[in-house]
Parts: structure tokens; C-alpha cells; sequence
């Protein structure tokens, strides 16, 4: 795969449609506050968040038993979308040492993946650790990854609570255009991911895997990187 992942003016059109017209199993819509007064620091404190929706509705598709509360919440003004996650995580897992993105892999996250639609032949994601640490990676189905591509101009900050974390964490709109994805006006539908790894230590500091997801992906085995784990962003009117 390319590091940049060039399309035709036809494509982009054919996705942006697609995208629109495709079932969304669920749905958040985006609130549009212009010149919204954001500072990405990890913490909840600006009164613009006051103006989003709280979807709080995820779960542990693989696992019988609710999944620790996930808050998700997102705007977006005229230069980017903004996003926030606050989690409850009662063990915390980080790795001190962060020499490559892949670190983020093995640690307590949330996700968030962008798609032109349901095919996934081409999609985006970002993976965000308790640190603040970013993963960014390009993604086609299935399950094939380019390590190398980064979004220009994302941001990201967390910080460790008494009840878990919070991710806090900006996309410029301009290079989520770029890459082929619809313009984020008012009506516009984007297909979107939204999980969390959730990992805790057994015995002998053995790391345990859970997969929370926003959308049910119906799959017999963890799996977040096919098109029945999405759902759709709107941006509201």
C-alpha cells in the first residue's frame, strides 16, 4: 500500500454517496459549534463539550457481562473535528518504554477508524493510549496495514483519572479531505468506528484482552477491522 492513498475525483464522489446511502447500524451526531474553544489537554473542562452528545452505548460484544462505562463525545467547528473519550478502567495498562507507535498496541486504548463506506476497501485509524500516545495507521480489508501513514495535524492528550482515563484528541478537516473522505457539512454521514481495549493483569502480570465496541460487529471472534463494526457520524444541521 501507498503511504498516500491517491483517488480520482470520481471516487471520491462514489464514496462520498455510498457512505450516505449505506445502513448505519448506529448513529452520533456531530454538533457543529463554530470557532469552538477546545484546548487538547485530556481533560473535560471547556464549556463548548457542554454542547455534545454523550453516547455512552458500548459494549462487550465477545464477553457475557456489561463492559465498564465509555463515554464518547465529539463537535466540530470549521477547521476540525474534535473528539473525547472517558473511560472506566479500574487497571490501567501502560508501558513505559515507547520507542515505536506499535507500543500503543499492547496497552489500554480507544480507537477511532474513518471509511469511505461499508467495502472498507480503503479506511483510516487512530488509536489513542492513556498517555496521549498515538497509533495512526491505513487499513484495507481485510486486516491488511500500512504502518507508515500518519494524518497530518492530529492531536491527542489523555490523562489518568481515579475512575480510569480520558482521550482528548483533534483532526484537522482538511486531512480527513484529503484523503478522499466527504466534507463534514451539515447532513453529511461518515462511517466510523468506535472501540476500546480494555486489558487487565492476571497472574503473573499476564495481560488479559477485552474488546469493547460501540456497534455490535456479530462476529464469533474479536474483530473490529470488518464492515459490521461501523457506524456513522452526522454531522448535525
Amino acid at each position: 500500500m501507498q503511504k498516500m492513498i491517491r483517488l480520482t475525483a470520481g471516487l471520491i464522489l462514489t464514496a462520498a454517496a455510498g457512505c450516505a446511502s449505506n445502513p448505519c447500524p448506529k448513529t452520533y451526531d456531530v454538533r457543529y459549534v463554530p470557532e469552538a474553544r477546545i484546548n487538547v489537554d485530556g481533560i473535560l473542562d471547556e464549556s463548548d463539550w457542554n454542547k455534545a452528545y454523550c453516547e455512552t452505548d458500548f459494549s462487550f460484544p465477545w464477553e457475557d457481562r456489561a463492559a465498564p462505562a465509555t463515554k464518547f463525545r465529539a463537535l466540530r467547528d470549521d477547521d476540525s473535528l474534535y473528539f473525547f473519550f472517558n473511560v472506566h478502567d479500574e487497571d490501567v495498562v501502560v508501558e513505559e518504554k515507547f520507542d515505536t507507535e506499535s507500543v500503543v498496541a499492547r496497552e489500554d486504548r480507544v480507537e477511532i477508524f474513518f471509511a469511505y463506506d461499508d467495502k472498507l476497501k480503503e479506511y483510516f485509524c487512530l488509536e489513542v493510549d492513556p498517555l496521549g500516545r498515538v497509533l495512526d495507521y491505513a487499513a484495507s480489508y481485510y486486516r491488511r496495514f500500512d504502518n507508515s501513514w500518519s494524518l497530518p495535524g492530529v492531536r491527542a492528550a489523555a490523562s489518568i483519572t481515579s475512575e480510569g482515563y480520558t482521550v482528548e484528541g483533534s483532526a484537522p478537516l482538511k486531512s480527513l479531505e484529503a484523503l478522499g473522505l466527504p466534507p463534514l457539512g451539515p447532513g453529511r454521514v461518515l462511517k466510523v468506528g468506535l472501540f476500546r481495549a480494555d486489558f487487565n493483569r492476571g497472574q503473573n502480570s499476564k495481560l488479559h484482552e477485552h474488546w469493547i465496541s460501540w456497534v455490535d460487529p456479530g462476529t464469533k471472534q474479536p474483530d473490529f477491522h470488518v464492515p459490521s463494526a461501523f457506524g456513522c457520524l452526522r454531522i448535525a444541521e
